[in-house]
């Protein structure tokens, strides 16, 4: 569609990326498609804030999508790792009332359980079932909202990126399970991340030649950092 943003084409590359890369197998894909009703930036912020009680930061308008929904899970073939991926990002109006899934909170302390009432969910792996979300951290004094990461097995993570630079990455990543801990504060040499340590390295070594036309230097950097 020639009248998306540039954010929103971005991500729609996403899917002809993946589609058109050798070796790649595509599942469940949901191509982005503009939702009339929920166009509207001045609507859907002011909508989010009288749901939320959180007023969003300007900068947040600028990669606003006015997709409903876009998603994809993706395989690739040749994987030693069995390198998979998989997003579901949905609209800023559902992520307003997308809580985190049930848990148990009787056993996370009661920081833990504040912080995971405050999560609203806007990316996750519905097809792959990993259970592992992406969300805004909802606060009345921050309107740009931290991003976590949280994984049943690992707990929960801040990324070092807001929602517009959320997006980005995830325009160069394609998905790649556990891609968000590249900016997290943790180390791929502790046990709970070695599978992620090597899913990284060869994400970053396959993508340059599949999908030669991104940048990847901020992502090695990163990389390798945490081994």
């Amino acid at each position: 569609m020639s009248d998306l943003t540039a954010g929103e084409q971005r991500l729609q590359n996403i899917l002809g990326e993946l589609q058109g890369a050798p070796d790649i197998s595509v599942h469940a894909a949901k191509p982005g498609t503009v939702d009339p009703g929920r166009a509207d930036v001045d609507a859907v912020f002011a909508g989010f804030a009288e749901a939320t009680g959180v007023v969003l930061h300007p900068r947040l308008r600028t990669c606003f999508l006015r997709f409903g929904r876009i998603a994809a899970r993706w395989r690739l073939e040749t994987s030693p790792n069995r390198l998979s991926g998989e997003f579901n990002v949905v609209h800023l109006s559902d992520v307003a009332t997308t809580e985190a899934p049930p848990t148990d909170l009787d056993s996370l302390t009661p920081e833990e359980q504040e912080l995971y009432r405050e999560f609203r969910v806007f990316d996750d792996h519905p097809e792959s079932g990993t259970g592992a979300f992406a969300a805004l951290r909802l606060r009345p004094d921050t309107p740009n909202p931290e991003i976590w990461y949280h994984d049943f097995h690992v707990g929960g993570f801040k990324l070092d990126i807001d929602y517009c630079q959320y997006l980005e990455a995830l325009a160069i990543t394609k998905g790649t399970i556990g891609w968000q801990y590249l900016f997290c504060d943790v180390a791929f040499e502790d046990d709970d991340f070695l599978e992620v340590g090597d899913d990284m390295q060869e994400m970053l070594e396959v993508f340059p030649r599949l999908f030669p036309e991104h940048d990847y230097t901020d992502l090695r950097a990163r990389l390798e950092e945490r081994l």
